[in-house]
């Protein structure tokens, strides 16, 4: 009886190494890089954002920017007082996979306590941490403000205004 058990396992050691090869750079090269340019254009910018990095599970880190929460400009009247809504500010986050690789995604804004669901997400793509350059970032920072200007403007369609 023939198999290909030995090639078969000789792939699966190939792409344990290969995914440990992209937390390698990730670590050593991708993760500094990528907070040290959102640092610089959240600098350069006049936007309420800030750079950080979410390093609370080893293997998963994010480094993301993100828009600080703000005036939503809607208020819920009770018999007692009024009640303003915040906006929760919106995300780009360039995150490890498990396998290594970098997801780059957005959570859109929303207002708290209108909406029952979670806030949308949305994936821009998956590359190689090798990948990761001045041109790959800027793409995606254009692709988050396009959204969010996109968001700000269809957001007639929320719950509380009737279409015509």
């Amino acid at each position: 009886m023939k198999h290909n058990i030995e090639q078969l396992a000789a792939a699966y050691l190939a792409t344990l190494a290969k995914t440990e090869e992209r937390r390698r750079y990730w670590n050593e090269e991708s993760k500094a890089f990528i907070l040290q340019y959102l640092t610089n254009i959240a600098a350069q910018y006049p936007l309420p954002w800030k750079a950080g990095a979410n390093e609370t599970v080893e293997g998963l880190e994010a480094v993301f920017i993100a828009l600080e929460h703000s005036p939503s400009g809607i208020a819920e009247r009770t018999p007692f007082n009024l009640v303003h809504k915040l906006k929760a500010g919106a995300f780009l986050s360039f995150s490890q996979n498990r396998n290594g690789q970098v997801v780059i995604w957005m959570s859109f804004p929303f207002i708290d306590g209108l909406q029952d669901e979670t806030p949308k997400k949305e994936t821009f793509e998956t590359v190689e941490p090798e990948e990761i350059d001045e041109a790959l970032i800027i793409r995606n920072i254009e692709k988050f403000l396009i959204e969010l200007a996109q968001w700000e403007n269809d957001a007639i369609d929320t719950i509380g205004f009737v279409r015509k």
